[in-house]
């Protein structure tokens, strides 16, 4: 009678080690497939970041983005000038963008000093401030309200170059057009 509880109780731990033996050898393998894509990245991962480096090696620097900011700031002048309120409100719109696209590619910079410049804040107080005077100027065709409000965003131009170190950027009403392709005159005969 001693045999059978012995036997039945050996049963019980061999089928009990059986089944945990299963239960550790399933819990396990996950683990290990979890530890592994830890240590190598996906192929997936790796091209992205492939991706990721070559971008970042081919993204355009802000002196870059700020000519193209030259270029449509220097054309709204003309095109204020000649009353071409179409046309000038199409060179503010541009320049606004490749503004924020320059802000995008590098959005603090570092004075003289080393302290970090947040360009966000100054765009937008000049964005809300003086921009929006020279849209409405433009949105009246109100060629006094127009020459004052570029002048004064020019200025608000060179307080961010200030502020970021590069006093020597200081932009001034244009003298001639950066290019001579468009025609500024509101006419549309050639």
């Amino acid at each position: 009678m001693k045999e059978k509880p012995l036997l039945h109780n050996l049963a019980i731990f061999v089928l009990g080690a059986l089944v945990g033996g299963v239960f550790l050898w399933q819990w396990k393998q996950p683990v290990t497939v979890i530890a592994q894509a830890q240590v190598q990245p996906s192929a997936d991962l790796v091209a992205m970041q492939a991706d990721i480096a070559h971008l970042k090696e081919v993204i355009p620097s802000q002196s870059h983005t700020m000519t193209d900011v030259g270029f449509q700031f220097a054309n709204l002048w003309f095109a204020g000038q000649k009353k071409n309120w179409p046309l000038a409100d199409f060179y503010l719109n541009e320049a606004r963008q490749h503004i924020q696209w320059t802000i995008r590619i590098r959005p603090v910079r570092k004075d003289p000093a080393g302290n970090p410049v947040d360009l966000n804040p100054i765009f937008d107080a000049i964005n809300g401030g003086i921009l929006t005077k020279l849209k409405q100027a433009i949105e009246g065709q109100d060629s006094a309200h127009f020459e004052a409000a570029y002048k004064q965003t020019l200025q608000g131009c060179y307080s961010c170059h200030q502020a970021s170190g590069k006093p020597y950027l200081h932009p001034v009403v244009p003298t001639d057009p950066p290019q001579t392709i468009i025609k500024f005159d509101p006419d549309t005969a050639p």
